[in-house]
């Protein structure tokens, strides 16, 4: 009996920042007009010397965001719970205002109006915006194998098909966990519509296979049974974000026969920072996609190995560092707890939806096959890690807008792949001596635990866990903290271990922390 896959975000006991793939934030609040939540632009009479601001400040319980000083704006966060055009209306009743105005979203060319495109950073990432110039996805069908799909959310996807469950057998592929919703709304969420946030291949149909259980665990058996109805129900593009450790030849073949039908197959690498992708991501028909965080590097939890291929926004949920007061997970709506929500998760599941609808956005551009894809993908991705191909970035982070000029401009593939590196060896370095690790904290939060400790110069941030590997993040920094989600009633066994530009390592003792 084969094990069972998991998501791929999930690990068995134990999952890092936040890693329930939900953020422990409260929903975007449902201020749904086109200016960005929580933001007021005012003009303050006599603010030279900033003593009226000040004051103005204090009276409304107003946060500085930033003042253009060139112009006297300041851009000021409200409190939680009140609304944008409550507060203009009453600044603007205030003799000390010249004028107050929400912080209205402005449209550019294949931008949406969906009012909180502008937490969505994912987007600019990958260049979703220019891309809808060219095309949008319509024609194609993305099958999303995960634990179903909901269609009916107040945003919505436009084109949701009948699909199957094939892990309780019957034709309900509906999503009680808002995992698969989630994936399905970063592929095809409802664009331009006025609402809420928008999809990456909005002009794309989904075709919902339910190949997990409620509980996120699905087996191989399922999840082959999905792939082939899928490419015999006409999918051009399966998006698979799950995994396992094991690799099944039945699971292979199944991906076999979709490839030899022209269909694009992507999958999520996995999230145990481990250095091997899961499966199916590993295959040679499989596009494997890592995480990546707002500034573009790999996200900690992200796997890496031989086999990785790109990469796409997965999210950071322990950073803000676009700094819209929001942890910097992938925002998208989906249904929680019967429920409809707008939430930040994060993951290569998260990442892997990225590539999936830009596979798609290609489709529509009319390249058919599945290789000119991959090879259009690869070489317009934007380099990170090593020059070249490397096996923590592949080969680099997508770029939709990229690819489909590309394309669009006669590039052969063929010709221009980029070819893998020949690793070579370190260049030597001086600097031998081994960060110091000190204050070494941890405190516990229900079934969530923190960590925290230094280092005399910056070095990398990972703990290692007796019986499940090493997780983390590769940013040097001189202040580390990682959270994780924990199991109740668990001891967790683990050390400290961080690494300095020059590649010095220092690890402490072990040490145990109970849930």
């Amino acid at each position: 009996m084969s094990k069972p896959l998991s998501i791929a975000l999930l690990l068995p006991t134990l999952l890092i920042g936040c890693a329930t793939e939900e953020a422990d934030l409260a929903p975007v609040l449902d201020d749904t007009e086109g200016y960005m939540d929580r933001e007021i632009l005012v003009a303050i009479d006599g603010a030279d010397d900033g003593v009226v601001q000040v004051s103005l400040q204090k009276d409304f319980q107003l946060q500085p965001l930033h003042t253009n000083e060139r112009i006297g704006v300041a851009r000021l966060e409200i409190p939680e719970g009140q609304r944008v055009k409550d507060v203009v209306a009453l600044l603007g009743e205030d003799h000390r205002v010249q004028f107050a105005e929400p912080n209205y979203l402005v449209k550019g060319q294949g931008v949406s109006d969906d009012p909180y495109t502008g937490y969505q950073w994912n987007l600019d990432q990958i260049n979703a915006w220019e891309a809808w110039d060219i095309a949008d996805g319509s024609g194609t069908i993305v099958a999303v194998l995960d634990t179903g799909v909901s269609g009916g959310g107040p945003d919505g996807i436009d084109n949701v098909l009948q699909g199957y469950d094939f892990y309780y057998n019957d034709s309900d592929p509906s999503d009680r966990v808002g995992h698969g919703t989630f994936v399905a709304s970063t592929i095809a969420q409802s664009t331009d519509n006025g609402k809420g946030v928008a999809g990456v291949a909005p002009g794309a149909a989904i075709l919902p296979v339910k190949v997990l259980g409620d509980n996120g665990y699905g087996d191989v058996s399922a999840i082959a049974n999905g792939i082939t109805w899928a490419t015999d129900e006409g999918a051009d593009v399966i998006n698979m974000s799950l995994g396992s450790a094991y690799g099944s030849q039945t699971e292979e073949r199944a991906c076999n026969y979709a490839y030899e039908r022209g269909v694009v197959l992507v999958a999520a690498s996995g999230n145990e920072y481990s250095s091997r992708v899961g499966y199916p991501a590993a295959f040679d028909t499989v596009i494997a996609v890592g995480a990546t965080r707002y500034d573009g590097s790999r996200a900690g939890y992200s796997n890496t190995g031989s086999g990785m291929e790109l990469m796409a926004p997965g999210g950071d949920l322990s950073k803000d560092q676009d700094g819209d007061g929001y942890a910097d997970g992938i925002l998208q709506e989906t249904i929680e707890n019967g429920s409809w929500t707008y939430t930040f998760y994060e993951g290569t599941s998260m990442a892997t939806p990225h590539v999936a609808a830009a596979a798609a956005l290609l489709k529509s551009a009319g390249v058919d096959d599945p290789e000119d894809i991959r090879a259009a993908l690869a070489v317009t991705a934007w380099d990170r890690g090593a020059s070249g191909y490397d096996t923590s970035y592949g080969y680099g982070v997508i770029d939709a807008e990229a690819a489909l000029e590309y394309v669009s401009g006669g590039g052969s593939p063929d010709q221009k792949e980029p070819e893998p590196e020949t690793e070579t060896e370190p260049e030597p370095t001086s600097d031998t001596t081994d960060p110091v690790i000190s204050g070494v904290s941890g405190f516990t939060e229900g079934n969530s635990f923190t960590l925290e400790w230094v280092t005399n110069e910056p070095a990398t941030s990972n703990i290692e866990f007796e019986g499940y590997g090493v997780y983390g993040n590769e940013t040097l920094t001189h202040e580390h903290t990682l959270r994780f989600n924990g199991r109740q009633g668990s001891t967790y066994t683990f050390k400290f271990i961080s690494t300095d530009e020059a590649g010095n390592t220092a690890e402490t003792d072990w040490y145990q922390i109970s849930l």
